[in-house]
């Protein structure tokens, strides 16, 4: 999560708050970690904790379209607009060594970033970088190590800060599910309720590719190039910062590999 530019002195920020979301199977009290490169016009190093519990509103159910797209994305977009292969660790400030948040260790090495996750009550623990998109196809490969069923993992996109949480989530489970979180002012909302899918390369020592598509009120989901669910959902627009979150609720030490990332702009 660090901009290389000449003269630009970058600092590192380091935020950690707690969120409650309502409670599921799959889903435990949100403790997030967040990272965010500022230049040096920016407030020095600070660390905060902070407690916000939600309860959401009544607000209308998404609704999906009647018109899935083609199974991979990238087969019509072309080359990507932005890569990363994770040969260094500039785009998420991890040149310098591994960052601990809590219980959870991020690094880069390998040509991967890796997260490790040793607490099974943490809950939710992100990653984001400073770079944004407002419409985009994100793609991601993962690889996980020893897991049990109900662990998570995934991506992050249309967070418009790094503090609060806000933003959706994109999540596989070990177990073979799949789930699409939206965290916004009324709080927490599933919005797929953890449907199962052949698709997805379930058990430890998998890999995974996850894709998201975001145009709009429109959110398309992939995994492995193959489509899963279209959603429609107006809630969170704007434009937003991206990343990688981890949730281990049965497997300390649960670990992920992100192997790369990418991204293509939707006109």
């Amino acid at each position: 999560m660090k901009k290389s530019l000449p003269l630009i002195a970058l600092i590192l920020v380091t935020v950690a708050c707690t969120i409650s979301f309502p409670s599921s199977s799959n889903d435990q009290e949100i403790a997030a970690g967040v990272a965010v490169a500022f230049t040096q016009t920016a407030l020095q190093a600070t660390a905060d904790t902070q407690q916000a519990t939600a309860t959401p509103e009544a607000s209308p159910e998404p609704t999906a379209t009647q018109t899935p797209p083609a199974d991979d994305p990238k087969s019509v977009l072309g080359d990507p607009d932005w890569l990363d292969t994770l040969s260094n660790g500039k785009n998420w400030s991890l040149d310098d060594g591994p960052v601990e948040i809590g219980s959870t260790t991020f690094s880069q090495g390998n040509g991967k970033m890796t997260v490790i996750n040793q607490s099974t009550t943490s809950g939710f623990i992100w990653w984001l970088t400073y770079l944004s998109f407002k419409d985009a196809y994100l793609e991601a490969t993962f690889e996980v190590e020893d897991c049990s069923a109900n662990d998570q993992y995934g991506l992050v996109v249309r967070a418009p800060d790094y503090e609060d949480g806000r933003g959706y989530y994109y999540t596989l489970t070990c177990g073979g599910q799949y789930d699409l979180r939206r965290w916004d002012k009324t709080g927490s909302n599933m919005l797929l309720n953890y449907p199962s899918s052949n698709a997805i390369n379930s058990g430890s020592n998998q890999t995974n590719t996850l894709g998201i598509w975001v145009k709009g009120s429109v959110i398309r989901l992939y995994v492995n190039n193959q489509f899963l669910t279209e959603i429609n959902d107006g809630s969170l627009t704007a434009e937003g910062h991206f990343g990688l979150f981890i949730n281990s609720t049965q497997t300390p030490g649960f670990t992920i590999h992100m192997d790369e990332i990418a991204y293509w702009l939707l006109d």
